[in-house]
């Protein structure tokens, strides 16, 4: 541990009390900021208590990550309060994409499991359209759309990632969808 984070460290136990293993730690500070960031990514989740806390457990698990290499504990706060808007707008983009009627369909998560023989089989041959569609796309808007929609990233992670410019990696994906849009409405 570098001295900076041992000194960060210290920081964080003299303000919250005692010098005790990480877990006790993070439960102390679990148990002082849990309520702001739970009443922060309850407002994001539009009172879906459930969302709310699958975001929370989020943001400590990073914390968790993060607390030996936090410089300033003094802003533990703004800190927390950044990563859970951070996660929370990830989240949100997320659903708004799972939710879409392709995606929907693409996902079999409309309606109840599959029980009977036929349901199988236009199951399976919807499926295998949506494979197929997937399969001609160009080589980058794959990829694009896949690590956007299907690994949670964010354009400008994808960005990064590839080395591409945003507005291309927003043109690429965008293409993408229209492509797959049409491509299944036949």
């Amino acid at each position: 541990m570098s001295e900076r984070a041992a000194v960060s460290k210290v920081q964080v136990i003299d303000e919250v009390g005692r010098d005790d293993d990480g877990a006790a730690l993070l439960d102390r500070l679990y148990r002082r900021h849990h309520r702001a960031v739970y009443q922060l990514a309850l407002r994001y989740g539009l009172g879906n208590e459930a969302w709310a806390e699958d975001v929370v457990q989020d943001v400590f698990l990073i914390l968790l990550d993060r607390l030996p290499t936090l410089e300033d504990t003094g802003q533990l706060d703004g800190w927390l309060y950044r990563v859970t808007t951070n996660r929370c707008l990830r989240k949100l983009r997320r659903d708004a994409f799972l939710n879409r009627p392709l995606v929907r369909w693409l996902l079999a998560r409309d309606g109840a499991a599959e029980t009977s023989p036929e349901q199988q089989v236009f199951a399976r041959r919807d499926l295998e359209r949506a494979r197929s569609a997937l399969a001609a796309l160009p080589a980058r808007e794959r990829v694009v759309v896949g690590m956007c929609h299907l690994d949670g990233k964010s354009q400008r992670e994808v960005c990064e990632i590839l080395g591409l410019s945003k507005g291309y990696v927003s043109k690429l994906l965008a293409r993408a969808i229209a492509r797959l849009e049409e491509a299944l409405d036949d």
